[in-house]
């Protein structure tokens, strides 16, 4: 259920200063999606715990699983023209400042947000897979090939699907049980990569979906789901919390596989050195 029709299943059920909190919210909802509890308390005229009670009122687990919701709803919503248009009022040295403090707040909110268990799952279905296969597509791309390239360096049959010129069937097809996908998929969601990852796991292979915060749209996507804030004060979202992420999951694999990283990384090392870069 949205936002704004929950507001409006639980208004019978108000209090007078629930009433007051959802007019203003009704009004001001980009206010909910990027503002922080405190700033949108002191908005509201009314105190932070007092927001919190008002969030689990209409079915959320607090604030920050509203305010998840919200910014997802906005993303999935607003064209890029119109994202554009929120930067516009802002001052170099502002905007500077808060591009930095959303990701350090991006990163903060990431890292609470993973399950040792699943933390846990995800490396250890990637150090005993026959195969691993990467996925990303559009912003996530970038994302995807970063993963390939750090994790191909430690591990072997490490496979980057680039869907270049719609190869992505071929790319796929050998894909089976004991095979482990790791993907990156955050809105707006491309059909395209859902597909993959439903045909990937009905042949067996078990998904790592790294995906946005609030991810019920993509929950059966994934085998075991990593959230990632990713806010940004751009017309698109910031990659930086889950390139953190990315890092930890290669530098744990590594760890805890050091003998075949160690084997495999001599290996890439003898190619590189044979020519590969100028002046070596």
């Amino acid at each position: 259920m949205k936002f704004l029709e929950r507001l409006a299943q639980n208004a019978p059920l108000f209090t007078r200063s629930q009433q007051a909190i959802a007019a203003f919210m009704q009004n001001n909802v980009e206010a909910i999606a990027f503002s922080t509890l405190e700033t949108l308390s002191r908005q509201i005229g009314v105190s932070t715990t007092t927001v919190i009670r008002f969030s689990r009122a209409i079915g959320y687990s607090g604030f920050s699983d509203m305010q998840a919701a919200v910014q997802n709803e906005i993303q999935q919503k607003s064209s890029l023209p119109e994202r554009l248009d929120s930067i516009g009022h802002e001052s170099s040295n502002q905007l500077l400042k808060d591009a930095f403090e959303m990701d350090h707040e991006n990163i903060r909110l990431t890292l609470a947000a993973q399950k040792d268990a699943d933390l846990k799952q995800a490396v250890d279905w990637v150090s005993n897979s026959d195969c691993v296969y990467i996925l990303g597509m559009r912003s996530s791309f970038s994302l995807a090939y970063y993963m390939a390239s750090r994790l191909g360096e430690i591990k072997k049959n490490v496979r980057f699907i680039q869907s270049t010129g719609m190869l992505y069937p071929e790319e796929i097809v050998g894909a089976e049980s004991g095979d482990i996908c790791i993907a990156y998929l955050f809105p707006r969601y491309s059909k395209t990569a859902t597909n993959i990852l439903r045909w990937l796991r009905s042949r067996g292979v078990k998904v790592i979906l790294i995906t946005s915060m609030n991810y019920t749209a993509v929950q059966s996507c994934g085998d075991v789901i990593l959230p990632c804030a990713i806010r940004s004060v751009a017309y698109k979202n910031s990659l930086t919390a889950p390139i953190c992420l990315t890092n930890y999951l290669v530098a744990e694999f590594a760890r805890q596989n050091y003998e075949e990283s160690k084997e495999v990384l001599s290996r890439t090392e003898s190619v590189l050195s044979s020519g590969y870069y100028l002046g070596l």
